[in-house]
């Protein structure tokens, strides 16, 4: 009885890191498709700006679109290499959690006295998931900003076709239902 419960004991304790595996696969999943909507973006506003830089047209509306053009490629690359950062960040957690998983057998197994090994394995992996999570924060702040410099282009370059009653400050209005 005593070495079927040991046997439970260790395959509990093995299994209790999948969650964190998990939680680190299902992130890497998300964040991974995010840089793919990312580098998707990016090559078509680089495609847009390329086009308008060969035009060399000096009209003013060209100027403003080339600016938020320039704008949302610089924010881009910031958000694709917080993105990169935050992918390596969860590879490494998920890695040291599996590795966790596994010291927990062999100390178990071996009755050796080196507890201390898989616990410190899953703290480090922790906080590679917490520096990961606190990455993607930041990254879906920078979204945020995008799709606030991109809402303010598409309602500046349209108020002039605008009807009279929605000319007001439409602008500071709708960031207002955004702010958290």
């Amino acid at each position: 009885m005593d070495e079927t419960n040991g046997a439970l004991g260790i395959l509990t304790s093995m299994i209790t890191p999948a969650v964190l595996i998990m939680a680190s696969g299902s992130l890497i999943m998300t964040t991974s498709q995010r840089l793919s909507r990312v580098i998707e973006r990016v090559r078509k506003t680089s495609q847009e700006f390329m086009q308008i830089e060969k035009s060399h047209d000096p009209e003013s509306a060209n100027e403003a679109k080339r600016r938020i053009l320039y704008t949302l490629l610089e924010k881009s690359a910031r958000r694709s290499k917080l993105l990169t950062r935050a992918m390596t960040f969860l590879y490494l957690s998920l890695g040291l959690f599996v590795t966790t998983s596994l010291a927990i057998g062999v100390v178990a197994i071996t009755h050796l006295r080196y507890t201390w090994i898989p616990t410190a394995l899953g703290m480090i992996g922790a906080s590679f998931l917490f520096c990961a999570s606190a990455i993607l924060i930041i990254e879906s702040r920078l979204t945020y900003s995008v799709i606030a410099d991109e809402v303010d282009f598409a309602i500046e370059t349209s108020r002039p076709n605008a009807p009279e009653f929605v000319k007001k400050a439409v602008r500071k209005s709708w960031r207002n239902l955004f702010k958290l």
